[in-house]
């Protein structure tokens, strides 16, 4: 039986709805991991002979760069051998990486579907698919592998990269596990634990298996990623603060590989670099010449918004709004995002949670025995990140930085009530029920997560905390849910100027989902729905449940504004608030080395310079280069 007979052909998208410019460049297998069906422990006969020097000569061409050459010759002997799996799967990696991504997909199904099919034919047809933007289909191949070929760790290790990729990082975890336990020497699996392991804020574990990862690599002399751990190792390194020891792993991999554009983007995050860096020359020759253009794209993305930041430091205002546009550019073609999507959203939130549903909520209590829950809201770079930093110096405040625990359980609780019979939009309707459900489980979640912590803490303080604070900004959408599930809960909105905080957002090169941030016009409609989203909020939340924070307030009288936030949530003041640059608790957002500064005020009008280059978004806001309100009725119409 073909080992795709339970797998639903995945070529319904066709050339017209796969972006052009992908480019994917997977490695082709070497020479003598090529198995010919039907010849093990045979001596081949002369048909099989040809077949091998065939794909003997197209691996040759193909790497020797006689792309064309390559093309030609497999195309030739598909006539002869059309059902051969692995010259199936060369000529969808051929074709793939000429931006014929259907004819991949085709090409690849097909070897998926060959009398003897290897695990190697599955991996590659799901990277197509998950680089073309069809993540769900490509997690259908893998699981039809993993079916057929439960041993095989690289198709555990695949589905967990996968995962990690989108809304499910908690779900790569077991398939990485299960990676680990078939190849314990294998580092790349121990470093993409870790790197999930950092993306979930687990920095300690995170940081031992990447320790693992570097003994596997050293004890194959694998000098690449040796490297590639090094920079994972720095990424935890300035995410606890230690941003010397950070820049040193980046610059030791650079003095090795000048051109290494994630060590080059990751120096360029933890510090400003200097002219005379000798990787400087070397990345903006890549630059300027256009070779970069021939990357995989996400070493674009980090190469363009990087050029863009030194730019920046800089002040060459056009050279920098150049790199951005194409790094902007070049990231919204790798997603899919409909701008209206958030509208509906809306519509559907505001219908379920009007004034009514928050009547019974009587005045927050401040005495309460347990901790309770603080969520700061907003747009990202609003200043939601020096919020919490202010708050969690408090002795009696812990900030548990960005979690993904409501957005999973949410997610969670509505999949499993379809799963057992409830229609989706019944549950949708966010009943009592619903609300109840998700609060238990988000507190015994993120109360887990603080004794976890506090067991390898030597810090005895933090058995009085009174307080939780969650700042994921994206839980605007959700602050009724927030307001409902758990008693005392407080919302702080975080808010700044609105071209401060999207241009902000359009300077730089997100790890999680903003989908909306890589084009000037998404990045203006989304923050006039947002923007909505709070109206309704502020018009039906009590007000001892949801308080507003301005950025430029902090920027100008942090004591009262410090005061006003300690107040709000129902605690003594303490003066180590106003020190909070002070506090080196561990920090995840793009924020993470401006809050161990002090308070300073280069960044209210870091925009205006580039006014003359954000007229998109100005004109989506209904805004004029100043800031200033242009017209009430084209940002409504927008």
């Amino acid at each position: 039986m073909s080992a795709m007979s339970d797998y639903q052909s995945t070529t319904a998208p066709n050339a017209a709805h796969v972006r052009a410019k992908l480019r994917l460049q997977p490695a082709i297998p070497p020479t003598n991991s090529t198995s010919l069906p039907g010849n093990r422990g045979t001596t081949p006969s002369v048909p099989a002979h040809k077949l091998a020097t065939g794909l003997s000569e197209i691996r040759t061409q193909w790497s020797s760069g006689h792309r064309r050459a390559a093309r030609k010759l497999c195309g030739k002997l598909l006539q002869d051998y059309p059902d051969n799996g692995d010259l199936l799967q060369i000529n969808g990696l051929i074709c793939n990486e000429s931006g014929q991504v259907s004819d991949a997909v085709r090409s690849l199904e097909r070897a998926c579907n060959c009398a003897s099919p290897k695990p190697v034919y599955f991996t590659d047809l799901s990277a197509v698919l998950a680089n073309a933007g069809y993540e769900a289909q490509a997690k259908t191949v893998l699981n039809a592998a993993i079916k057929h070929f439960a041993l095989d760790g690289k198709v555990h290790l695949q589905l967990g990269l996968l995962e990690a990729r989108g809304m499910g990082t908690r779900n790569a975890i077991p398939h990485l596990k299960r990676a680990i336990a078939l190849a314990p020497n294998d580092w790349t699996a121990w470093s993409a634990m870790g790197v999930v392991l950092l993306s979930l804020d687990d920095i300690e574990a995170a940081l031992q298996h990447l320790g693992k990862a570097l003994k596997c690599a050293q004890a194959n002399a694998d000098a690449k990623a040796i490297n590639d751990i090094r920079i994972s190792i720095g990424e935890c390194q300035k995410e606890l603060g230690n941003v010397a020891e950070a820049c040193a792993l980046f610059e030791i991999v650079l003095s090795q590989e000048p051109h290494n554009v994630r060590a080059w983007h990751c120096l360029t995050l933890a510090t400003r670099v200097p002219e005379d860096h000798p990787a400087r020359a070397v990345i903006f020759d890549i630059y300027q010449s256009g070779r970069y253009q021939s990357m995989p794209v996400n070493e674009q993305e980090m190469l363009l918004f990087s050029i863009g930041k030194v730019e920046m430091e800089a002040k060459n205002v056009d050279a920098a709004m150049k790199a951005l546009a194409e790094a902007n550019r070049t990231k919204r073609q790798t997603i899919n995002y409909t701008p209206a999507a958030i509208e509906d959203m809306l519509d559907h939130v505001r219908d379920r949670f009007p004034a009514e549903r928050f009547a019974h909520l009587g005045p927050v209590r401040n005495d309460a025995d347990e901790p309770q829950h603080v969520f700061i809201v907003g747009m990202p770079r609003s200043g939601t990140t020096l919020t919490e930093q202010i708050l969690s110096s408090h002795p009696d405040v812990f900030g548990a930085g960005e979690l993904d625990t409501m957005v999973y359980h949410h997610h969670a609780l509505i999949e499993h009530k379809v799963k057992n019979g409830a229609a989706r939009e019944d549950v949708m309707k966010y009943d009592d029920d619903f609300i109840r459900i998700l609060g238990q489980a988000y507190r015994k979640e993120t109360l887990g997560r603080i004794t976890r912590i506090q067991s390898g803490s030597t810090d005895n303080g933090t058995a009085t905390i009174r307080r939780i604070v969650d700042k994921l900004p994206s839980n605007f959408t959700r602050a009724g849910m927030l307001a409902l599930m758990l008693p005392n809960t407080r919302i702080i909105h975080c808010r700044r100027h609105p071209v401060a905080s999207c241009f902000s957002i359009y300077n730089r090169r997100f790890g999680g989902v903003q989908n909306f941030a890589y084009d000037q016009r998404d990045l203006g409609h989304y923050y006039n729905t947002y923007e909505r989203f709070m109206d309704h909020w502020r018009d039906v939340l009590p007000s001892d449940r949801l308080i507003e924070v301005d950025y430029e307030n902090v920027v100008d009288n942090l004591e009262t504004e410090a005061r006003r936030l300690i107040e709000f949530v129902g605690l003594p003041w303490d003066d180590a608030c106003l020190n909070f640059h002070q506090n080196e608790r561990q920090v995840r957002t793009h924020s993470a080395l401006q809050v161990r500064k002090p308070i300073y005020r280069t960044s209210l009008k870091g925009w205006q310079p580039y006014a003359k280059h954000l007229g998109p978004l100005l004109e989506t806001l209904g805004l004029d280069e100043q800031g200033n309100p242009r017209d009430t009725d084209t940002k409504k119409a927008s």
